[in-house]
């Protein structure tokens, strides 16, 4: 794979990458994510990596060797329908060689700058920090990136998921364009809307009712090992929610394996069907347990939080979520404040 030089400063440089090479991918293998707070390992990188939507990585690399990266996905999402050239950071992380020194955030700016540089068009520049991640928050805030709003982690979860036998497949070219122009309505009203990971592997699914759509979602199957939670809650989830008899169903933090939703529909007032859909999605994998990201302000999470019933692991999860840090070139103040008025639209891909 072609590689361009961006800076060289000492024994440290700093690597441009159309896709991610093979070393890229060894380096996430043997990453912990979130550097305070919760500390896990992503078990399965090696395939949702090969999914990424237009990936260029930006590699630190100490003797040829990686040390930090950065993935920067090229998208389109819109903003109140208004499409806008758009890179979505993924992948943001330093090994041990230069983690917690300050070599990192002076790394960071630089990275940041590489992208900027030569970029003619409105552009807008998405990261994200986990909440409680003080480190990498500063990282990027020093790297000029500001906080445009709040991610709530929501779970959904059943012990003993049962199948629903309307859910359809959505598979056929016609019925994916019936979704999208079902969902581009939907969130009109949204900032960041974009579908780059719907009907991958054909798992979007809908339930109608007399022929309409009335609930749907994409899901990603994903597995995750849990190494570190914080506080004494955390101690307890950790330790001891494991070892009780349905409950380790749930959550097993050695192999926490769950279906990631995105593109969520819901007609209002169907909100039941829709958990009947993430039910059947569950029962389909054979897994127990589901988390999907919501703005804090959006108004689809606030009306299934209403309704309640989406199960023990939700609590667990209730105080997690994700900030959305932003960077603009050639973006006008109206067009800022816009984006800044609008609920965030999320989609799970861009977490998992």
């Amino acid at each position: 794979m072609e590689r361009k030089l961006v800076l060289q400063e000492n024994d440290l440089t700093i690597w441009k990458y159309h896709g991610i090479p093979e070393a890229g991918i060894a380096f996430f293998n043997n990453t912990n994510w979130g550097s305070a707070g919760t500390v896990y390992e992503r078990k399965n990188s090696n395939e949702l990596i090969q999914l990424l939507k237009d990936p260029y990585l930006y590699a630190i690399e100490q003797n040829n060797v990686i040390v930090g990266t950065a993935v920067f996905c090229h998208t389109q999402p819109l903003v109140a329908t208004q499409p806008y050239n758009c890179y979505i950071i993924r992948y943001f992380a330093a090994g041990a060689a230069i983690q917690g020194k300050k070599i990192i955030k002076h790394f960071a700016g630089k990275v940041m700058e590489a992208v900027r540089e030569g970029e003619t068009e409105k552009t807008i520049y998405v990261g994200c920090v986990e909440k409680g991640n003080i480190r990498s928050y500063k990282v990027v805030e020093n790297a000029s990136y500001e906080k445009l709003g709040l991610l709530q982690v929501q779970a959904f979860s059943r012990f003993f998921p049962k199948a629903q036998a309307n859910m359809e497949q959505i598979s056929e070219k016609e019925k994916q364009h019936e979704v999208l122009t079902l969902l581009k309505q939907h969130y009109k009203d949204h900032a960041l809307v974009h579908t780059d990971y719907l009907f991958l592997k054909n798992n979007y699914f809908v339930i109608r009712e007399n022929g309409e759509i009335v609930a749907g979602c994409q899901y990603h199957r994903v597995h995750w090992a849990i190494n570190q939670m914080p506080g004494i809650m955390g101690k307890i989830i950790m330790n001891i929610l494991p070892r009780l008899p349905l409950i380790n169903k749930l959550f097993n933090p050695k192999r926490f394996e769950f279906l990631a939703f995105e593109g969520l529909y819901v007609k209002p007032g169907y909100e039941k069907t829709l958990l009947r859909l993430f039910e059947g999605l569950l029962h389909r994998e054979k897994l127990n347990s589901s988390l999907f990201w919501m703005a804090e302000n959006c108004p689809y999470r606030k009306s299934l939080v209403a309704y309640g019933k989406l199960g023990l692991l939700n609590s667990f999860v209730k105080d997690s979520g994700v900030y959305i840090m932003t960077s603009y070139k050639h973006l006008d103040e109206q067009e800022i404040v816009t984006l800044r008025s609008k609920p965030l639209y999320a989609s799970a891909f861009d977490y998992i």
